[in-house]
């Protein structure tokens, strides 16, 4: 009897092995054939933190504050800036050149389009209001805009912009006057 029975605890053990075996097998098939998704449901990856849209730069032909949502970075771009000898002049997007006009003129944008400008820590967006340069540069800038931006000679990192958000500017505060 006890042969028998030492048998029989050696047959069941061989079984439960093969099952377990088995078990594990399919469970290996199983999980190679579960989607990625499934499988991120499993084991999230952490989420990053949203930070809230920043304000990155003002347009001061409308003295609102821009909030870019699509950028397409045109990169540094070679840049004259025109002005004295213009001014009183059309546009040939149809103004009148001033001194106090913030635009750009450029051979190819649209007339309107939006274009981010940045020149060391400064920055603005201003449109397109003018065809040019015929200098050899990408860019002319008008002379309010060079100002602005502190800009000599050479090349200014430029954007152009496609869709954006218009925020108010906040309120001013007491002691700092407004950029003119």
């Amino acid at each position: 009897m006890n042969a028998t029975r030492t048998h029989r605890t050696h047959r069941l053990k061989r079984t439960a092995r093969i099952t377990l075996a088995g078990l594990l097998a399919c469970l290996g098939v199983v999980i190679t054939l579960l989607p990625q998704a499934a499988l991120a449901k499993v084991h999230p990856k952490p989420a990053k933190p949203k930070l809230p849209p920043r304000i990155t730069t003002w347009m001061p032909h409308i003295n609102r504050t821009i909030v870019p949502t699509r950028v397409s970075p045109l990169g540094p771009q070679l840049a004259t800036w025109y002005g004295p000898g213009f001014f009183g002049h059309g546009t040939a997007c149809g103004g009148i050149l001033r001194p106090t006009t913030w635009g750009i003129a450029h051979r190819t944008l649209p007339c309107g389009t939006l274009v981010t400008l940045t020149n060391g820590r400064r920055s603005v967006t201003v449109p397109v209001i003018d065809r040019g340069p015929y200098s050899g540069a990408t860019v002319d800038l008008t002379s309010r805009t060079k100002t602005y931006l502190g800009f000599t000679s050479g090349t200014i990192r430029m954007s152009k912009v496609a869709r954006y958000r218009l925020v108010p500017l906040p309120a001013p505060v007491a002691g700092i006057k407004p950029l003119q």
